[in-house]
This record gives structure tokens, sequence and C-alpha cells, in this order.
């Protein structure tokens, strides 16, 4: 890859862009952006008959049965690196299996729609983490992103708080966590230049997850029972296979194809679809105070993305 950067023939130039946004992959983006956000009102349906911790862990499992199988089926089966374990159990740890049990368990205190909001927001936690941890200095643009983060999250949880009883304040805090877990897997992975994210891990990512997950919850919730009631198997599907599996596909040709800016953006559309679908469902308010944390949320996302220039031409205009 480094010989065809430093090529500097036109053909060779050309052929390192990104491949055009064609409309059947415009199709699968939104496709995977939808299933994502329908998985938060799936998973908070799901929580009322499937304990949390064999919640968690049949979503993995599935998931990596089905990685596994597709992994063989593509000839892309192969064990990480010495390099790359570090990383397979960091993410399968803490982004998918510690992540997901706490999401899943606090959705048996709070609705799916501010959950999700909550728990996508690990700006707060990343930015100011590489300035103690990797020692990155913030730019202007990072610390007015943090300040609407922050901004955004007090917006969303102080209303709620103040009327919550303690049932909600769990909620709350297990959203924190889980948002904490995912941040501290992606400033690990920023600490370990060389590994790269693509398929071949998966298989190994997700199962890493659902393996202790599956010792905890036979531990604490003892036999899957819950396996009886055929609800459950709808459920484990779309969660398991569709949101996780299949998805993290095509979102692995997002980042492979579209710039990280684009990506970035585009994953702000997960928790727009699953609060739109959570206040069509389940009754969930749209109140002011939420669509106003939403706005600064998405707004502390966006400012580190905006080049210099447009920012510039923005101020200007202001």
């Amino acid at each position: 890859m480094s010989t065809a950067t430093a090529t500097p023939a036109a053909p060779r130039s050309a052929s390192t862009r990104p491949p055009a946004m064609n409309r059947l992959f415009l199709i699968c983006v939104v496709l995977a952006i939808c299933i994502w956000g329908g998985n938060w009102p799936v998973m908070k349906f799901g929580s009322q008959f499937i304990p949390p911790l064999w919640f968690a862990a049949s979503r993995f499992l599935s998931a990596a049965l089905l990685s596994f199988v597709i992994a063989i089926v593509l000839g892309k089966l192969r064990l990480p690196s010495r390099q790359e374990w570090p990383v397979v159990i960091g993410v399968g740890v803490l982004q998918m299996g510690l992540f997901t049990a706490l999401v899943t368990g606090a959705l048996h205190f709070v609705m799916p729609g501010r959950a999700s909001l909550i728990a996508y927001a690990t700006s707060i936690w990343v930015v100011p983490g590489a300035a103690l941890v990797l020692k990155h200095k913030l730019s202007t643009r990072q610390s007015l992103a943090t300040v609407c983060s922050y901004a955004g999250m007090a917006v969303i949880v102080l209303p709620a708080l103040l009327h919550a009883d303690l049932h909600s304040m769990i909620g709350y805090l297990m959203l924190g966590a889980a948002s904490l877990s995912w941040a501290m897997n992606i400033l690990q992975i920023k600490m370990t230049p060389g590994v790269k994210l693509d398929f071949d891990l998966l298989p190994w990512q997700t199962l890493v997850a659902a393996v202790p997950l599956c010792l905890l919850a036979a531990l604490v919730d003892g036999a899957p029972s819950f396996l009886a009631d055929p609800h459950a198997w709808g459920v484990i599907a779309y969660t398991g296979p569709l949101a996780t599996a299949l998805t993290f596909l095509i979102v692995l040709q997002m980042t492979q194809r579209l710039s990280p800016v684009t990506v970035s953006v585009c994953m702000l559309g997960v928790p727009v679809v699953g609060l739109a679908l959570s206040s069509l469902i389940f009754g969930e308010r749209l109140s002011g105070d939420l669509l106003l944390g939403m706005g600064l949320l998405c707004l502390g996302l966006l400012l580190p993305a905006l080049p210099t220039v447009a920012l510039r031409r923005l101020v200007a205009k202001a």
C-alpha cells in the first residue's frame, strides 16, 4: 500500500481513491443504520423475557457462529497474530461483551431512545482520555466539541435525574459505564498502531465476547430457559446474526470505502433511528430537553470533523 501511494503515476493514484458510492452500496449503508437503530427497541422488547447476561451472551454466540461460517466460506478464517490478540480481546471484552451487557441491563430501567443517545456518546470520554493517556493536546475545535458533548449529556440526563427514582438512576449509571467501556477500547486501539480491524478478526472478537458472557450467565441466571419462548429466537436472530455479524460486514465496507468523517456522520443516524422507533413503539416522548441534548451531542461529534476552511466560513457567516 505504501508503494502505491509513493508512485506518482496518475492511474495508480486514482486507484487509491475510495470506490464511488453506487446505489446498492448506499442502500446497504442506510440499511445498516436502520438495523442498528432498530436494535434498541428490539433489545428493549427482548429484555422483558431474556435475562440481561443471557441476552448479551446469545447475541454474540450466534454472531460468532455465523461469522465463523462466513469466514470459512470466504477463505478468510485465520488465527490472530500475537500483536492482534490484545486488540481482539479488548474489542471482544470492552466494546462488545461489557458494553452490550451493561446496555441490555440498563434497558430494564430506562427507555431505549434516551439510552441510545447516552450509550453512543463515547466522545465525552475519548477526547479527555486522549489528552491524559495519549498526551494529545486538545485543539480549539476539540475543546469546543468536548464542551458541547458534556452539555448535551447534561441536558439529556440532568432533567431526567431530577425526576428519577433509584430505579432510573441505576440505568443511567449503567449506560455511562457502557459508554466508558467502549471509550477505553477506542483508546486501546489508538495505542496499538499497525493492527487492522478487518473481517478476519470478527469471528474471534465475537467469540471472546461470547465465552465469558455464557459462563457468567450460566452462573448468575442458570440454564437458558428463555429459549423455550418462541419470541426469544426472533429477538436473538435480529440482535446476533443480523445486527451484529451481517451489519458489521457493511460497516467494515463503509470504513474501507468512505472517509472517517463520512462514517462518523453516518453513525449519528443510529441513535436518531433508535429514538424515532422508540417514540413510535414505546411512546417515548420527544421532549425539548431530549431534542436539544441530541443536537448538542451531534454538534460535539461533528465539530472535530469539520475542515478548518469550512469552520472559518461558518464563523465568518455568523
